[in-house]
């Protein structure tokens, strides 16, 4: 015996509407005023029913899909998973779903997953990697909807929503001058995240502090060659980025440089450094959400380039803020998910 597939007329019918307010619903008409009560007993209808709206269909009468897609190297890690679970969050709540892409940072299958969501006909991308390796597919995909990059590259046609270091930078870089330190070395990850804004500090507003990259990949290992070339640069300080374990390095250094590190999320293991880096995480998820919908909204509109804020904490500073964030309900909210990464 054959199981007949429910419908909108189905769910129409259960919640006490017509049929045509039901698909006014579910492609989120705006030009459609609909009552909470009324939005409420059409959930609870398309719940009780386990009604499946026939995409296709939408596509074709609305031609939007109301699907983003978010594209990552890893997601077992606390800023990505949280990252995309608050992303989805804030879009769901504005009737948006979201499919996230895992690349495990291969060049191939970051290209598999573009062509898969540009097949999925979503109504954005977030793009987190580097679009070096794959702009050719990342250009076709933003002729179709808006593509946003979480960190700034010159010279491509894309949204971004980045984190603003240089003020932070600035901040670490006068602590780390006030202590007499004259060569600090940036350790990062593989595609440079921050390096420019490193870089690009001036001598004269370091009096005199050189400064040098040290690109390590996604983890340091003392085989990747990275800790003989630090030593040779013989730094006085450590700045770390992207997840790098600069407290590994210090020790192998004799623990002598002073370490200031990067840290965004109150249930993140805090450091023994002698400063953090914080990005204001919240912030920049909401910011991206509404950039995300506003683009969305206006998809011909300006190109944006939108700066997250960055703070530079002493360590006594720092636990004021954790605490702070620890009472906040936005980080309760992720921290109920992230308990297995456990803090000290």
């Amino acid at each position: 015996m054959s199981i007949r597939k429910v419908t909108a007329q189905d769910v129409a019918e259960r919640a006490g509407v017509s049929r045509s307010l039901v698909s006014m619903y579910l492609n989120r008409n705006p030009k459609v005023w609909i009552s909470e009560e009324t939005k409420r007993r059409i959930d609870e209808a398309i719940r009780a029913l386990g009604y499946r709206p026939n995409r296709a269909a939408q596509l074709l009468r609305g031609g939007r899909s109301h699907v983003v897609g978010v594209i990552l190297g890893r997601i077992s890690g606390p800023v990505a998973s949280c990252f995309a679970e608050s992303l989805m969050t804030r879009l769901e709540d504005a009737g948006y779903r979201v499919i996230l892409g895992i690349t495990r940072y291969e060049p191939a299958r970051e290209r598999e997953l573009l062509e898969s969501m540009m097949q999925l006909d979503v109504d954005a991308l977030v793009y987190t990697l580097h679009p070096e390796y794959v702009e050719e597919p990342l250009r076709r995909c933003a002729a179709a909807c808006p593509v946003f990059l979480t960190e700034y590259h010159p010279g491509h046609p894309f949204h971004c929503v980045r984190y603003d270091f240089g003020g932070a930078l600035m901040e670490a870089i006068r602590f780390l001058a006030g202590r007499g330190v004259k060569r600090v070395a940036l350790l990062t990850d593989s595609g440079g995240y921050g390096e420019r804004e490193f870089l690009s500090v001036p001598e004269g507003r370091g009096a005199g502090m050189r400064f040098r990259s040290f690109r390590c990949g996604t983890a340091l290992r003392p085989e990747t060659g990275i800790v003989a070339e630090v030593q040779r640069f013989q730094p006085e300080a450590l700045i770390s980025f992207a997840g790098i374990d600069g407290g590994t390095l210090r020790e192998q250094l004799g623990g002598s440089p002073l370490w200031i590190d990067s840290w965004s999320l109150p249930f993140m293991p805090l450091a023994r450094s002698d400063g953090s880096i914080v990005p204001g995480f919240q912030e920049y998820v909401g910011l991206l959400a509404e950039a995300l919908l506003e683009a969305m909204g206006d998809p011909g509109g300006a190109t944006r380039d939108l700066l997250a804020p960055v703070r530079f904490l002493v360590p006594e500073e720092r636990t004021a803020v954790r605490e702070a964030m620890n009472n906040d309900p936005f980080f309760q909210t992720l921290g109920q998910g992230a308990v297995t990464w456990q803090c000290r």
